[in-house]
């Protein structure tokens, strides 16, 4: 859906600027208008890159739910509880925010808008999570199941990364352990070799070749890559060419399709949490889609769910999207026609997490062993390569 920039004057008499989805700017200027601004000028939106996330906002987000929940489940109100949570939080960042939340509550917006103003910090479903409690005099509890699904996801990916940090971390140090031999121990000994004035044989000359080709071309290499690493970040904060990369990364054979799994893991997770907390089916649909974190991901479930709402079948629509798995199309159709697509939903994503994990922790055992031997073998190679050509003057000598 089209996005427009409106420029409105708000009822104390200032100016905003909204950026709104709409069919038309029409429509754009109705949804001002039912906000109680009073639209000025409609164009469509340019192109703009979403707020980068500070470092470690997500846990502070759930740290923010997580304690709100406890604070208003015992019978606090939010101001109040907002209050007691900036007096006692010992983070400064955790401190920071909570006085910023303190701020708009006391200036009159509810929780739910506080967290909206602060996306980059709070992003969806934490507004509708949040409006959904105050709507239905649950916010404690609200609030808890966010943090719940939230602390579930960060354990999840926590579990991943530890998997995979030690074959990376093993794979580093053997790239480094090998570059070092081949640039400060092997000249060390072609040198000697031509003092000596002894032939070379084929495989050392191959090794000292690949040892000059390093200390020659290795910077350059270092710096091409730094730029192209530059490069890519640059080209990944235009949303329409992360949007492009995404749709790429998902159509590779094995990435995709391990992308998928997390894809409909995080969705279904989103819309479970959503469900069970009363909002509907369509709205929650829609914002578990831009849970979704891949932008074509995003894009495509969007369209398939519009459609949908037009009298389209469910599954076949988010079948045909190419985004999630058949079986989370099929499970949460039977799901959306027996009136229990919440507990649908909280099935598969407990289902796609654990898949996941389970995938991550079998590659990183795969890894690891393949790194061992490839590092040994390499290291292997160049040993004896030295060691021939050293024989090869010992005999030379005798």
């Amino acid at each position: 859906m089209p996005v427009f920039a409106v420029r409105a004057i708000k009822p104390d008499g200032g100016e905003e600027i909204l950026r709104l989805e709409a069919a038309d700017s029409q429509a754009a200027a109705a949804s001002a208008s039912a906000r109680g601004l009073t639209p000025i000028a409609v164009r469509p939106a340019r192109e703009a890159a979403a707020p980068r996330a500070p470092r470690g906002s997500a846990k502070l987000a759930t740290r923010v739910a997580r304690e709100l929940s406890i604070l208003t489940a015992a019978g606090l109100s939010v101001e109040p509880a907002l209050a007691a949570l900036t007096r006692h939080a010992a983070d400064k960042r955790l401190k920071s925010v909570a006085e910023g939340l303190l701020d708009d509550v006391r200036g009159g917006k509810a929780l739910s808008e506080a967290f909206a103003a602060r996306p980059e910090i709070f992003p969806a479903p934490f507004p509708e999570i949040a409006q959904a409690g105050e709507t239905g005099g649950a916010l404690g509890q609200a609030l808890s199941d966010l943090a719940d699904a939230r602390e579930r996801r960060e354990a999840v990916e926590a579990s991943i990364k530890g998997a995979l940090y030690y074959p990376a971390f093993l794979l580093t140090g053997s790239l480094l352990a090998i570059v070092v031999i081949m640039v400060f121990v092997i000249p060390r000994f072609e040198s000697l070799l031509d003092q000596i004035g002894a032939e070379t044989p084929g495989p050392a000359a191959m090794v000292f070749a690949a040892s000059d080709a390093v200390v020659t071309y290795g910077p350059f290499v270092l710096l091409a890559l730094l730029l192209a690493v530059l490069g890519l970040r640059a080209t990944l904060a235009r949303p329409a060419m992360r949007e492009r990369v995404d749709r790429w990364m998902l159509n590779l054979p094995a990435v995709g399709n391990a992308m998928r799994t997390v894809i409909a893991a995080r969705f279904c997770r989103v819309l479970a949490l959503l469900l069970r907390n009363g909002i509907s089916a369509a709205p929650a649909l829609q914002l578990s889609a831009r849970a979704a974190g891949n932008l074509w991901a995003v894009r495509r479930l969007s369209d398939a769910l519009a459609e949908v709402r037009a009298g389209s079948g469910f599954s076949d629509r988010i079948e045909a999207s190419d985004v999630l798995p058949a079986l989370a199309a099929e499970l949460l159709s039977v799901g959306e026609e027996t009136g229990d697509l919440g507990a649908a939903a909280e099935r598969l994503a407990t289902f796609y997490e654990t898949r996941f994990e389970n995938g991550a922790k079998a590659v990183s055992r795969l890894i690891e062993p393949a790194v061992i031997v490839l590092t040994a073998l390499v290291i292997g190679v160049m040993v004896l390569s030295i060691l021939s050509a050293l024989v090869s003057v010992n005999e030379i000598g005798m």
